[in-house]
């Protein structure tokens, strides 16, 4: 008799599953997992023959599934409730925070960035002030002494050791806390970096931040790592600063070849919200601020925690040229740099890039 009823519930299952997956309209994305999800496939008698009709049709009715997100977070919250598993995919949880866990230091990775910017530095740079910012992740200022860390000290040391004698080491790690980052990403808040970018202008003998900001937010936002597990936690919210002088910078996208502004507020509907700050992962951009006539310019070599940086620092400059060496090779910049000596030189990068670096050009 148990098993009839098994048997039974599972048929019912299995039947409503596929009557409202007839009925309701095809998800395109899910945000919770950043990514497209599987249209309905087309049947041919060759994708028939060759099976892939069936296996696209399976990966289709997976993505498709009704009540999905709800099904897994009850298998996520299973694992944790009775198998008392904490860690998934490398992602940890604790205390609503989602941690990626990485234990082990890349000295190859490190050596490879050191070479990019030595070459940088000897190929174009003379007598421009010259910078460095190491961005540590935030599993610096969790304080468990049973999740495993990177050891941050063997990175620092690595770096300073092997950047030219004359790039002025900026120290930015007492600037920021956990609450400094977002709880479901690996990226810091833009409204808890004030006094990062404060110390970065102070050590480039430059005036606190002047503007008056105004709060602009979006909800939800579902970080990187949300994707990566199963988990229950809320999503993030995402807090963007505006002023004056952001909404007149003009960004010059090299790549589409025209203008946009800081904040592409559409962007927000993309897979990755964080696309926002300056739209996203970019080769080459240059801000222009028209309403500071100094003539002092900034180039910044960064990964995308310099996306949300950079809007901050604009005040500071009339041009910022902002250059992801992920998307263009090092060897190629002397035709997009129109350097003159006098400049400010920014390298700055996180934790995640630096022992992965194997991704710049």
């Amino acid at each position: 008799m148990k098993n009839r009823i098994i048997t039974l519930t599972f048929i019912f299952f299995l039947l409503t599953s596929f009557l409202l997956c007839q009925i309701k309209k095809d998800d395109l994305i899910s945000e919770k997992e950043r990514r497209r999800l599987a249209s309905k496939p087309k049947i041919s008698i060759t994708s028939l023959l060759n099976g892939n009709y069936f296996n696209k049709l399976d990966t289709y009715v997976t993505d498709q599934i009704p009540f999905r997100d709800e099904f897994k977070t009850i298998k996520g919250n299973t694992l944790k409730k009775t198998m008392f598993m904490k860690e998934n995919n490398g992602i940890y949880e604790k205390d609503n925070i989602l941690y990626q866990i990485d234990t082990k230091v890349n000295v190859k990775s490190i050596r490879h960035l050191l070479d990019k910017i030595n070459y940088i530095d000897k190929t174009y740079l003379t007598s421009q002030n010259k910078y460095f910012v190491y961005i540590p992740d935030k599993n610096y200022y969790l304080n468990d002494e049973k999740i495993p860390k990177i050891e941050y000290n063997t990175i620092e040391g690595n770096l300073k050791n092997g950047l030219p004698s004359n790039y002025k080491w900026i120290d930015i790690k007492n600037n920021l806390d956990l609450s400094s980052y977002y709880r479901t990403d690996i990226h810091w808040s833009q409204d808890k970096i004030i006094g990062v970018a404060n110390n970065i202008c102070e050590n480039m003998v430059l005036s606190k931040l002047e503007s008056y900001y105004t709060s602009k937010e979006y909800y939800p936002f579902y970080g990187a790592l949300y994707s990566k597990t199963v988990t229950s936690i809320k999503p993030d919210k995402i807090t963007y600063l505006d002023s004056d002088i952001i909404r007149n910078t003009k960004v010059y996208n090299y790549e589409k070849k025209g203008y946009e502004k800081v904040y592409k507020e559409s962007n927000l509907n993309n897979i990755d919200s964080y696309d926002i700050f300056l739209s996203g992962a970019t080769a080459l951009l240059t801000l222009e601020n028209n309403s500071n006539t100094s003539g002092k310019e900034l180039i910044m070599f960064r990964d995308s925690f310099g996306s949300s940086l950079a809007p901050l620092l604009i005040e500071k400059y009339s041009k910022i040229t902002m250059v992801d060496l992920r998307y263009i090779g090092s060897k190629y910049l002397e035709s997009v740099l129109n350097l003159s000596g006098n400049e400010d030189v920014l390298f700055i990068y996180s934790n995640v890039i630096i022992n992965n670096s194997f991704t710049l050009k």
